[in-house]
């Protein structure tokens, strides 16, 4: 007697229990990046003067706004190694909003500490505004300030 599991009264539960499966992959594969939208960020190498790209899938209309969300998490720093961060660690969002097509950025005076892990203030303000730019088409122009001073106009 041969018992053959995949004999022809086994094919159809096979067959549904396949589409069940692929339609639970599927779906749970759409509900995880449905919300999501890619960013790139632009990073310092640590070793040489050249700019790592990399790119995360962020939370598209989140609480805090998108532009607010993308530039704490440029600011927290790559997750690839041998980076340099923007600015000195502990640089935070104070505020961040956008009107008529300037970003009006408000930061901690952390940026003006000066640590080996980071790059120049102007080289950083400079590459803030270039991620910035090329994320969101919507920003024109960029102005800083450092604790409610402002820094510079249209970087």
């Amino acid at each position: 007697m041969n018992k053959n599991i995949f004999n022809k009264k086994h094919i159809p539960y096979f067959i549904i229990l396949s589409v069940i499966v692929i339609s639970f992959l599927i779906s749970v594969i759409f509900c995880s990046v449905k919300n999501k939208e890619r960013r790139i960020f632009i990073f310092p190498s640590e070793t040489n003067q050249k700019l790592v790209v990399e790119r995360r899938l962020l939370e598209k209309d989140s609480i805090q706004g998108d532009i607010e969300l993308y530039i704490d998490e440029l600011l927290l720093g790559s997750t690839i190694e041998r980076t340099k961060l923007i600015f000195s660690s502990g640089t935070k969002i104070k505020s961040c909003f956008l009107r008529n097509g300037i970003l009006y950025l408000n930061i901690t005076d952390d940026l003006i500490r000066m640590d080996s892990n980071s790059m120049s203030i102007k080289e950083g303000i400079d590459l803030l505004k270039k991620n910035i730019m090329k994320n969101f088409n919507s920003v024109k122009a960029v102005e800083l300030f450092i604790n409610e001073q402002y820094a510079y106009e249209n970087l």
